[in-house]
């Protein structure tokens, strides 16, 4: 049965767990990235004259520079940001595709760049007559410190990225051991139409889907699906993770993974479990909300959100207890039934905690959801 001391057992392997994940997940990243950035810069160096140049025709001769020159400003600015002065939603379509400016959009950026380039970190902008040996090393550092930059903010998020993507690959790979079959387009099996005749009246056109979950029935008995709206009247018809369906009995299982490595992000986690269970529970689609947690959680709000909210968490480093849940409704050992759960735990400690995962602000900043320079 759970209890108290069990579910810290528990958070102290799955904070270990994490931290190992951590060190080498953004280690393999960080040098998967930093080479390809050593290319971009030596690029820009040569587009702008090391840098004493930036103009118009550089920028339209070789777009993909932008990405460098963001970090080479004081401050560094994002994408969104630098797209809106210049009349864009993102520089993104620059960087990543070489779409070439217009000569407007040009003559902006040019302006800003050399406006704010960090010229302190480009020494011999500000000190022209240095000797050549002194200006070799500030040219050295000023590519490593702004390729430094890039990687780090790069790794930080893609880490987030692929993080999610490995433990919802755990979760589906424990979803299979059990037997489930992974569901790549909602609704019922679609037979193969007979094959047309000379003569034939064509082929009805099949209704269109909705774009998400609106029945049981759109996950077939045995399988699960992955990142699907859930509609059925939900107001915000937000994504499950993944949306299983053990048996032939009407009722799906949405498994929510949710990973984090700063303890203070606790409670925005499970504040989007918890609305995504709110959302779910006055849908017309019978719904069983599960968290699938992993790394630094405030214990209080666990329990908090186990035994008020009634949503069963298991652990990313024992799916087994996940896969005994979808299959009997066994909740470590013993039948769920959240009301009979950590009955050790004051009521007005578990109302606080709940009510610090209501309030908790919502991360509906659009350049921070991407990354705070908004990029991968």
């Amino acid at each position: 049965m759970m209890t108290r001391d069990l579910l810290s057992q528990q958070m102290a392997i799955s904070e270990v767990n994490e931290a190992e994940t951590y060190k080498s997940l953004t280690l393999d990243l960080f040098r998967e990235i930093q080479e390809p950035l050593k290319l971009l810069y030596d690029q820009t160096v040569t587009a702008s004259k090391n840098f004493t140049s930036i103009t118009r025709e550089a920028l339209r001769f070789d777009p993909r520079i932008v990405k460098t020159l963001r970090y080479c400003l004081a401050p560094v600015i994002s994408q969104m940001r630098l797209g809106q002065l210049i009349g864009l939603g993102t520089t993104e379509s620059f960087e990543e595709q070489g779409a070439i400016p217009t000569d407007e959009q040009a003559d902006r950026l040019a302006r800003w760049f050399n406006d704010y380039l960090d010229k302190d970190r480009f020494q011999w902008l500000i000190r022209p007559h240095t000797s050549e040996a002194e200006r070799g090393i500030a040219e050295i550092y000023a590519k490593l410190w702004t390729v430094s930059l890039q990687a780090n903010q790069n790794t930080a998020t893609k880490y987030r990225t692929q993080r999610k993507e490995q433990q919802e690959k755990a979760i589906a790979t424990a979803l299979e051991k059990m037997g489930l079959t992974f569901q790549d387009r909602l609704g019922a099996h679609q037979l193969p139409r007979p094959r047309r005749k000379p003569g034939d009246p064509p082929h009805s056109l099949l209704p269109r889907r909705p774009g998400g979950i609106d029945a049981v029935e759109d996950v077939r008995p045995g399988h699960y699906v992955k990142e699907k709206k859930i509609l059925g009247g939900s107001q915000k018809k937000q994504k499950s993770d993944l949306t299983a369906r053990p048996t032939e009995e009407a009722i799906l299982f949405c498994v929510e993974a949710k990973a984090v490595g700063i303890r203070l992000d606790s409670t925005k986690r499970l504040k989007e479990l918890n609305d995504k269970y709110t959302d779910w529970k006055g849908s017309s689609v019978p719904i069983t909300t599960v968290g699938v947690v992993a790394g630094m959680f405030s214990e209080a709000e666990l329990v908090a959100t186990i035994k008020q909210r009634q949503i069963p968490i298991f652990f990313e480093h024992d799916l087994d207890k996940l896969v005994e849940f979808l299959k009997s409704r066994l909740y470590y050992g013993v039948q769920w039934n959240p009301n009979t759960l950590f009955a050790e735990v004051p009521a007005s400690e578990l109302d606080e905690a709940l009510e610090k995962i209501q309030t908790a602000p919502v991360d509906a900043d659009a350049e921070q959801a991407g990354g705070e320079l908004g990029e991968a």
